[in-house]
This record gives structure tokens, sequence and C-alpha cells, in this order.
């Protein structure tokens, strides 16, 4: 495969020139489906949206809370992007928050990021209540749905309205490029979060990028189903999804993940690692249960081979397949973690596109994907137009438009991480003669054997992770020895009548000793009961790993 042109784009300099240019071309095209049940839907206009976004930010400056930082916190849904929107448009900062941390942290970090406008979900009612005497700073609480104890956000955008009709320049503030417009945390594995601020510029250059690299049209119908929270999925899914003309469908959890498939019948979603392996083991789970696992082995080798002479049999040869995912999936975006290069394989054969690409919070925060016709599946792909990537003592850093303007007030912080203009990013990686970028590890993670050898552990993990009896695996040192704590695939056991898993496993891992220098070597293998603890972006928490029994 050769490198080919990068799609053509619109020029963008702000965010709010994605609604202007749709209100002038399609206002009355859906800019996003809401769930209403299982089998129907409700649509949004994209003249809908942009009169919601004007009532709610003529609302917030009718009360004298223009510019105001505006923390939002809830499952994903339209009234958590409105939030979002509103405030990249001209009302504020916007604070993405977590909402799976408990009250206190939750609390620690609205304070931090001076949040002055708070707007949540009912599931987050009370928690919120718990916590509002310590947050005196915030002025005005807002709950997405109707409530006793809160404003709800309803009667924000009646006031609004009664206000834009009065005046309407709100509709006029055009936020510079230069400006503070978010302040996202980052997830926490090795420590604790940082605000990292990001700029109009910033956020622009990363999502112009994502769509110059990977073709989305007018066509296309986006399941958002990763947590709203992290740049990825708002900046890189949301943002990338909406600058290309696209549809966004919420998926409000992973209960309903399966159903959404059925009722909005995406075309395009972003996923983590483990939601891909997931939904790929279901695949094979269903087509061994039902009989057809050797059908669909032998249907995706004859894929795999036609596909190489340019000629497509995915939707003849997987047509159940296809169904059980709405029927149009055919593309998808992959981060946040290191994707099983086999599984990315598998996936193309039956028809379906996963796009592994690289980021950090930092970078606002794409900085490597895959194209569709120009890939390396064990790569995180090549480097985006919009910055430039180079290797220093085997560390990434990034220069370029994307990224962040430093962390909120932690100037020690942001100093630590820039030399010359660049942002050291903490991961290990190379650049191979194509410009393909391979992240190789975490330079945090990095175990220093008393032979003065480093060791990644995400290397080591990425051979572990692929023996189908390793559901989960942390490789980290202990005592001296390099060891790897695993959960084990029970089920897979059960089915293949392997009794001793700890006995099979360590055999496995010594295998792959074999093939590694002897410093690298896996000494001990340690099972676990239950899966590891992560972050809401499915990440191991490495700083709690259990190291010392």
């Amino acid at each position: 495969m050769k490198p080919y042109p990068y799609y053509q784009t619109r020029t963008v300099t702000r965010i709010k020139d994605i609604v202007a240019y749709r209100i002038e071309n399609t206002p009355e095209k859906d800019a996003f489906r809401v769930r209403v049940d299982a089998k129907n839907y409700k649509g949004v206009t994209w003249r809908q949206f942009d009169g919601d976004i004007n009532h709610f930010g003529s609302a917030l400056a009718a009360k004298g809370l223009q510019g105001a930082h505006i923390g939002v916190v809830g499952e994903n849904s339209y009234e958590w992007m409105l939030t979002y929107f509103t405030a990249l448009c001209g009302a504020g900062v916007i604070v993405p928050l977590d909402r799976e941390l408990p009250a206190d942290r939750l609390c620690g970090l609205i304070a931090l990021a001076d949040v002055s406008v708070l707007v949540f979900s009912a599931a987050q009612a009370k928690k919120i209540e718990a916590i509002k005497e310590q947050l005196p700073q915030v002025k005005e609480f807002i709950c997405m749905a109707d409530s006793a104890d809160f404003t709800p956000l309803s009667a924000v955008l009646a006031a609004g309205k009664t206000a834009f009709e009065k005046d309407a320049s709100f509709a006029d503030v055009s936020p510079g490029p230069e400006k503070l417009a978010a302040i996202y945390f980052t997830s926490g594995t090795s420590g604790l979060p940082k605000g990292v601020m990001l700029s109009q510029k910033n956020m622009v250059a990363s999502f112009d990028g994502a769509v110059r690299h990977v073709h989305y049209t007018d066509d296309d119908v986006f399941l958002s189903v990763l947590p709203l929270h992290h740049a990825y999925e708002s900046n890189c899914g949301i943002l990338a999804i909406l600058h290309s003309g696209s549809t966004i469908c919420f998926n409000e959890n992973l209960k309903l993940f399966l159903s959404n498939l059925q009722l909005f019948r995406p075309t395009a979603m972003a996923l983590v690692p483990l939601i891909a392996d997931t939904l790929f083991k279901q695949i094979m789970d269903s087509a061994k249960k039902s009989g057809k696992l050797k059908k669909l082995e032998t249907g995706m080798k004859l894929a795999g081979f036609f596909k190489k002479l340019k000629i497509d049999l995915a939707e003849r040869l997987f047509g159940e397949v296809h169904a059980a995912l709405g029927g149009r999936l055919k593309k998808c975006f992959v981060g946040g973690a290191p994707m099983n290069p086999a599984v990315t394989a598998a996936f193309r054969k039956l028809g379906i596109v996963m796009l592994q690409g690289y980021g950090i919070t930092e970078c606002s925060p794409l900085v490597a994907v895959n194209r569709e016709n120009f890939y390396k599946d064990d790569s995180v792909g090549p480097v985006l137009p919009v910055c430039r990537v180079k290797i220093e003592d085997g560390e990434v850093l990034v220069r370029g438009d994307n990224v962040m303007m430093g962390y909120y007030k932690d100037e020690a912080a942001t100093n630590e991480v820039f030399a010359d203009g660049w942002f050291k990013t903490g991961d290990l990686g190379r650049l191979d003669a194509d410009g393909f970028l391979y992240i190789t590890g975490r330079k945090k993670n990095l175990i220093i054997l008393d032979s003065g050898e480093n060791v990644s552990p995400e290397e080591l993990e990425g051979y572990i992770i692929n023996l189908p009896l390793a559901r989960e695996v942390a490789v980290y040192e202990n005592g001296g020895e390099i060891t790897a704590e695993i959960w084990p695939d029970e089920d897979y056991a059960k089915e293949n009548g392997v009794t001793e898993i700890e006995t099979a496993l360590s055999a496995q891992v010594a295998e792959i000793n074999r093939g590694l220098p002897r410093y690298k070597h896996v000494l001990a293998v340690r099972l676990r009961d239950v899966e590891f603890e992560k972050n809401t972006s499915k990440k191991i928490i490495r700083y709690k790993l259990n190291k010392g029994d």
C-alpha cells in the first residue's frame, strides 16, 4: 500500500464554525438521534440544536455568567452535548468530568477547575447534593432532567429563549482560536489527574486532522459509545464526525449497546480495544453455539484472499454477523490501549474496518491514526498532518497546533513536559521508514532491572494477552522478578477441558519466554479471581496493582 492524498476538509478556525456551516447548508438534517425506547428514537435537527445553544448561552449571559467555567457530568446524551457546545460556542470554558468518580474526587476536580456552572444528569443528582455545600464557587446547579432539588435544564432553556428574543447577541459571540476552550482531566492511571488546557485552535487541529485521515460523509451515522468526558470520544468522535456532516446517536450505557446497534443501525463507532475484543469474541462464540464456526472461519479465509484481489465478499458471506451489528457497520476507529493486530485483521475480513490510532489528552488528543487504504495493523498509523513527531531517547515527542496550552494552575508540571517547544508524551515508541508510529510502552511503567536493562511491561502484556486462556494481564516487577498477573478466561478453560489453569498458563508463558532475550523473561505468573480495576477508558489503573503479595 502507498500513501494517498488527504481528504479535503472545510476551513474551520473555531468550533462554532461547525454549527454555522450546517445552519447555512443542512438546517433540517438530524445532527443527533436520541433513544426513546428499544424501537424508537427522535431526531434533533441542526436548526433545533443551534436554537438550544443560543438559548442556553443567553440564559447564562443574562445571569452574568458569560465566560464561566462550565462543568458537565453524566451519561452520553444530547443534554451533555448541548452543554459542551454551548460552552465551546462562546458561553465559557467546558470542563468535562468523569461520571464514575466518587463524590469527594469529583468535588476536588470541580474546585480545582474553578467551575461556577455545573450541569449534571439525574443519575448524578444524589452525588451532587452530597457535595453541594462544599462548592460555594458554583453559582448554578443545573440538572439535565426535571428535578425538585435543582434547576432543570428545560427551565434554563425556556428562560434563555425569552432572553434571546430580547437580546440575540450571544449568536454573534466569536471565541478566538487562542482562547482557552476546555479543561480535560487526565485519566490518572499512574497518579493524580491534571487539568489539560485546550484552546479552540488545539481542538480544531485535532478533529480536522482526523477527518483528513479518515473519510466520513453526510450519510454516516455514528454511535457514541465511549464516555464523553474523554477527549478521544468528544473531540475525535463527536467534533470530527459533526464536522463531516454525519449524524450522532448516543449509547447511554453498555447494557444498551446491542439494543442500540439495532435501533440506530450505525455505520461507524469509536471503541477501545476491550470493547472491540469482546465484540469479536461474541461473534465467534455465537457462531460456535449455532454450529457455524467452521463456515465462518472458512468464509473469513475466502474473504481475505479475495480482498487482496480487491473483491469484497463480506456482505454476501457474513450477512448474519452484520445483521447482529445493525446491518450497516463499516468503520470503527480504536484507541486508548494497544489493539490486537489479529483482531483488527479479522474484522477487516468481515467487512468492518478497524483503524487503530494513538492520542493523548495533552494533544487534543489525536496524534496518529491508520487510514482505510494505508495501514499497518501492528501500528497506530501515520502521524496527522497537523503535527510533527520525533523519537528522542525512545520517547515520543509531539509538536503542532494540537498540543495543549499547559496544565491548569500547574506551571511546574507544564514546564516538566515541554522541551524546546516539544511535548514529551511519556510514551515509548518508534517511527518506521513509511512514517508509521509504533507505541511500545509507557516510560513511567518501565521495569529497570539490576543489570541496567529496561523492559517494557506493555510489550510482554502484548504477547500474553494473545493466549486464549488470558482475559486480562498486567506485567510488573515484584521482588526482583518480572511478574505477570493474569485474570484467566475460565469459560475457555471449561470449554476446552483445562483443569489446571495456572499450570497451563505458566507453560504457555514459558513458551513465550523462549522467543525472548533472557532479561525479558517472565519469571512468575499470578492468577486473580476478578478483573483489574480500570478507569472509564478501560485502562488498568497501574498504581493500584497489589504487587506485595
